[in-house]
């Protein structure tokens, strides 16, 4: 009884000490079980990558360049990639898009899978919209990330709220090139891709996907300008 009655008073004497010791508790508890985490807000991006427009074109511009270090003539060459893909926000605060990137290996001997070896351009304005033909013959248009299409009124819209996505084509081209600096394929046919996603907070996402290979000719069939961007802007 006595032990119960100094128990007692010792906590009286002490609740402001054990409120204390019940904060910090509550605090512990609340980070390790995430409550904390969800009450910062922030934006999340997952990709979902399809592959009907997906691809990219390598092919020789009949170009030639002489090189007077190696003293050697090169065939000049260009690669254009197509990535088609939905961009959803699964976090909880609404971003944009700031900037698209993609990322690829170098035609060369070098084994290394690090970022730091890959190429990267920057995604490109198609200069004319996308199109899938169907068996009837008619066409499906589909719209660009980021830049605006001319039958799409808000494919330049980039502000994805929680929850939602946006759905559409990133086009990357290649200046022309010489020697290795088209992709390097990891089996016939097929190359392996970064595409990287910034947004307006400045947070960056990598997405691994694989790309398959298509002629010129084919390519051009989905957009008259494909590979031609380079000449269609310089003045």
């Amino acid at each position: 009884m006595d032990i119960l009655n100094e128990i007692i008073s010792w906590t009286n004497k002490n609740s402001g000490f054990l409120s204390l010791i019940l904060f910090v508790a509550t605090i512990i508890y609340g980070w390790t079980s995430g409550l904390i985490s969800s009450l910062i807000k922030k934006p999340k991006l997952k990709v979902r990558f399809i592959p009907k427009m997906s691809f990219y074109s390598f092919y020789y511009t009949g170009e030639k360049w002489f090189n007077e270090q190696l003293n050697e003539e090169f065939e000049l060459h260009k690669t254009g990639f197509v990535v088609y893909m939905s961009i959803a926000n699964v976090g909880n605060k609404a971003t944009s898009i700031d900037k698209i990137s993609l990322g690829y290996y170098k035609n060369n001997l070098k084994k290394s899978h690090s970022k730091k070896d890959m190429e990267w351009i920057n995604q490109m304005h198609p200069a004319d919209d996308f199109g899938i033909e169907l068996s009837n013959g008619e066409e499906i248009l589909v719209p660009n990330l980021r830049v605006r299409n001319r039958n799409f009124v808000n494919s330049s819209d980039s502000y994805i709220t929680v929850g939602s996505s946006l759905v559409g084509i990133a086009y990357f081209e290649q200046f022309k090139a010489w020697g290795n600096l088209n992709p390097k394929e990891f089996e016939e046919g097929r190359i392996k891709v970064i595409i990287r996603v910034k947004d307006t907070y400045g947070l960056t996402y990598d997405f691994d996907t694989i790309l398959k290979h298509i002629s010129i000719e084919d390519a051009r069939k989905h957009n008259p300008h494909f590979g031609n961007v380079e000449e269609l802007t310089i003045k």
